[in-house]
C-alpha cells in the first residue's frame, strides 16, 4: 500500500503531500491555493532526491471538468474533513494507485467522465 505523507500547508504558496506508490515512485500531489476551493491542482513525478520531475496531471478546478470531479471526489466527505479541500480528495483519489501509469489512467478517468 502506498505511503502517504504528510500534508504541508503554507498559506502564500498553497498546499501539498508527498505519495511514495507500491512501484517505489514518489509523486506531489500539489494545490496552488491550499485553500477549498479553485485554483489548479497537479501531481508531478518526483526525479531524483526530489529534484526535477515530470507532471503527470494537471487540473484547472475553476473549469467545469475540474467542478465536476470535486464534486465527484467530495461527495459524503464532511465539509470540515481534509477529504473535503481539492488536496486531501485527490490524494484519497490516487493514495491506491500502485505506480505512475495506474495512476495517470485513473485520473483521466475521472475528468473524462460525467
Amino acid at each position: 500500500m502506498a505511503k502517504v505523507g504528510r500534508f504541508v500547508v503554507d498559506p502564500k504558496a498553497g498546499a501539498y503531500c508527498t505519495i511514495t506508490l507500491d512501484s517505489g515512485e514518489k509523486v506531489i500531489v500539489n494545490h496552488d491555493k491550499g485553500g477549498t476551493k479553485g485554483g489548479s491542482l497537479t501531481i508531478e513525478k518526483t526525479g531524483w532526491f526530489g529534484l526535477g520531475g515530470e507532471r503527470v496531471f494537471a487540473c484547472n478546478l475553476d473549469s467545469p471538468e475540474g467542478k465536476a470531479a470535486m464534486a465527484r471526489l467530495t461527495a459524503g466527505a464532511p465539509a470540515d474533513s481534509a477529504r473535503a479541500t481539492p488536496l486531501g480528495a485527490f490524494v484519497e483519489h490516487v493514495k491506491d494507485c500502485k505506480s505512475v501509469e495506474e495512476l495517470k489512467a485513473k485520473c483521466a478517468g475521472l475528468l473524462s467522465s460525467h
